[in-house]
């Protein structure tokens, strides 16, 4: 089988599904602790697959991985290949990742060594600042592409959106209205995600560059969930004030969020506005062509060994056999052309 750069985006994920005190040490109780730390409670012990045989992967070394939630399917897509599906253990895999850190504290948990690898989308300037101020070097294995798209109610007649509004919109609040933007007369709503986000790092370090989102905005229209913020942009226009027949929210969300949310909740009555000219597309994403392409990364730090597992499941991730995985997990795969193992 073969596919080609203008399907990888477009192909969906098929895996959508207090304190204790011992003595004197205070221990927290697994609830507490970040999901890629909770133990796992295991009656099976999985079997290594040729896949994590061949790169000398075991059930004893496989790595602790974590990641956005956008890349959780990926996660488990490795685990998958590594290792043999067996009766019981829940769906087969026992100890099958089923939680993901998200960008923010994925990247806090591999500086501080809780664990070994991550996959994410690019890293904002906090968190280069973060990695820098504890000394910690990172490596960045590039494996998916991705991009920030920004997106509003189908309906609005509005197609395109230029750097330069998007930050007047967000920033200084300078354009309100959507017949600034060459639709009908109508006010803007723009709504912004939690500033530990993936995408709101994409926001900052691709279009914002160096301004801030206004106050008023992140009071009034923060959304804290991916799938949130689709649901107001979709919703909006039917809570709003009277007389604004013509009033359309403005959000941003990653590409392949949008393409997983529709899978799951059916086709949505949104639609992804071109950036400076160039709409947001398979091929132009994996291409670069449009201008907010991001990549997916496999992150280990930098002093990590070299025969370290992680590195060996890095690696591996953009062979033939991961790059497959990477684009059935509904990521760009970056090579154009492959075929399936």
């Amino acid at each position: 089988m073969r596919i080609t750069a203008g399907l990888v985006l477009a192909m969906i994920p098929l895996l959508i599904q207090g304190c204790t005190k011992t003595g004197n040490a205070e221990e927290p109780l697994p609830s507490q602790l970040p999901a890629a730390q909770k133990p796992v409670v295991q009656t099976v012990t999985p079997t290594p697959s040729e896949d994590a045989a061949a790169i000398g992967i075991t059930a004893e070394n496989y790595p602790r991985i974590d990641g956005s939630t956008s890349t959780l399917p990926l996660v488990q897509r490795i685990y998958k290949r590594m290792f043999l599906h067996v009766d019981g253990g829940g769906d087969g895999w026992p100890g099958l990742p089923q939680q993901a850190s998200k960008t923010m504290r994925s990247y806090e948990m591999l500086i501080a060594g809780d664990v070994d690898l991550i996959l994410v989308p690019d890293p904002s300037q906090e968190i280069r600042q973060m990695a820098e101020s504890s000394g910690t070097e990172l490596e960045y294995i590039p494996i998916g592409a991705e991009a920030l798209v920004f997106v509003t109610h189908k309906d609005n007649i509005v197609n395109n959106i230029t750097a330069s509004q998007v930050q007047r919109i967000y920033s200084d609040m300078s354009v309100t209205d959507w017949s600034e933007l060459g639709g009908q007369k109508g006010r803007i709503v723009p709504i912004c995600r939690n500033a530990d986000s993936g995408s709101q790092a994409q926001l900052e370090n691709l279009v914002l560059m160096g301004r801030t989102i206004n106050p008023a905005i992140e009071d009034n229209y923060m959304e804290r969930d991916m799938n949130g913020i689709l649901e107001m942009v979709e919703d909006y226009r039917y809570f709003a004030r009277e007389g604004e027949e013509s009033a359309y929210s403005l959000g941003y969300s990653l590409y392949y969020y949008i393409q997983i949310s529709e899978s799951v909740n059916g086709r949505r009555d949104i639609k992804a506005l071109s950036y400076n000219g160039i709409a947001p597309t398979p091929e132009t994403i994996v291409s670069k062509e449009y201008p907010l392409a991001i990549n997916y990364y496999a992150v280990v730090r930098k002093d990590l060994p070299a025969d370290h597992p992680a590195r060996k499941i890095a690696d591996w991730l953009v062979t033939t056999s991961g790059q497959w995985e990477v684009a059935i997990s509904g990521l760009g795969a970056l090579k154009t052309l492959y075929e399936s193992p």
